[in-house]
């Protein structure tokens, strides 16, 4: 098989060197940034040795929610379903949407001022085309939506800068009033790598009912795949996602 070898560099720390043997895959680490060393990973077919690699990929280390986002769907709650029905949604809605997320990638680009004191949060999902989130920590923004200028109320804060995010919603939707906690924060696995990890939460009111809905999200390099229909499910295109 093909031996892989492994460095890792580190401020402070012995140069370790260690080599396993895993598929035919070579990679090799790039320290052209002390700050954010990137992974090159290259394969080579295992019959010809002098064939030429394959373009790298480059899988960065992040520190901060800052970058694209893309939702694993084999990992916690890939379903919206228990925050629909919280909401009252009729099921042959809920049902359309759950096979939306099947067909669909969903996506969250999350980009941080230097100072941590502003977010705009991009998501594209099976009902969110491009819906756009801007807010200053600390500040309650109210959005007035149609019809009848109903309010939305939302503040952002952390309790981490650049690692933790919680952003409280509230507004009256067609199907009553909701009130929803939206909690992204980083979280560095034993392998190293990196996972972006959604809390939401979402209450209604009127009947008393909450629905804790866990997601994991991985980091996304390069561009973003498959179109979104905006379709309505009844939840008002409430940022629910």
């Amino acid at each position: 098989g093909l031996v892989v070898s492994f460095v890792t560099l580190a401020t402070g720390r012995d140069k370790t060197a260690f080599e396993r043997s895993i598929l035919p895959t070579s990679s090799r680490l790039d320290l052209t940034s002390d700050n954010n060393p990137v992974l090159l990973v290259s394969k080579r077919t295992m019959t010809d040795s002098t064939a030429a690699d394959a373009p790298a990929e480059a899988v960065s280390k992040r520190d901060s929610l800052n970058g694209c986002w893309k939702l694993d769907r084999n990992r916690g709650q890939g379903s919206m379903r228990g925050y629909l029905e919280t909401l009252n949604v009729p099921e042959l809605a809920i049902q359309a949407h759950e096979k939306g997320e099947t067909e669909t990638a969903t996506y969250h680009t999350i980009e941080l001022s230097p100072d941590h004191q502003k977010v705009k949060i991009t998501k594209r999902s099976r009902v969110n085309n491009d819906l756009v989130v801007e807010l200053t920590l600390g500040e309650q923004r109210v959005e007035y939506l149609q019809p009848d200028d109903r309010p939305k109320k939302q503040l952002a804060t952390t309790e981490d800068p650049g690692k933790h995010l919680k952003i409280e919603s509230s507004l009256l939707t067609v199907n009553g009033m909701a009130h929803v906690t939206d909690i992204k924060r980083i979280v560095e696995e034993q392998d190293g790598s990196v996972v972006l990890v959604q809390e939401l939460k979402i209450t209604n009111p009127q009947t008393g009912n909450s629905n804790m809905t866990t997601r994991y999200f991985i980091p996304h390099h390069g561009p973003i795949d498959g179109e979104t229909t905006g379709e309505e499910t009844g939840e008002d295109k409430m940022d629910m996602e």
